[in-house]
């Protein structure tokens, strides 16, 4: 193959890579939990939802020193969601505005 040939060829590429990378972002988000209490409950909502989704931790808990992977993948594409962590004293903590799409790891410290 003739190298001007091999360099669109190669171009081509990244541009078709590019285009699908800016639209398949990861939206995992790794949540620790460095408070010195155990997470009973936590809680997400795409940003502006008028109400939270269900507890992910289900019947487990987070203890401290722990953390969790969450998929926050949706077919809507949301990039911003409100976090609501519910600890072992009753403590909650809220946080509008999480994006998702540009943290791999979130941190509830004491």
């Amino acid at each position: 193959m003739h190298i001007s040939a091999l360099r669109l060829t190669l171009a081509a590429a990244v541009l078709a890579g590019s285009a699908v990378t800016a639209a398949a972002y990861d939206r995992h988000v790794t949540i620790h939990n460095n408070t010195g209490m155990t997470l009973y409950r936590f809680y997400s909502t795409n940003s502006g939802a008028s109400r939270w989704g269900n507890d992910v931790m289900g019947t487990s808990t987070l203890p401290n020193g722990s953390s969790m992977r969450l998929n926050f993948d949706n077919a809507k594409g949301y990039c911003n969601f409100d976090f609501r962590a519910v600890f072992e004293d009753g403590t909650v903590l809220q946080r509008a505005n999480v994006d998702v799409c540009d943290i791999g790891d979130y941190y509830y410290t004491d």
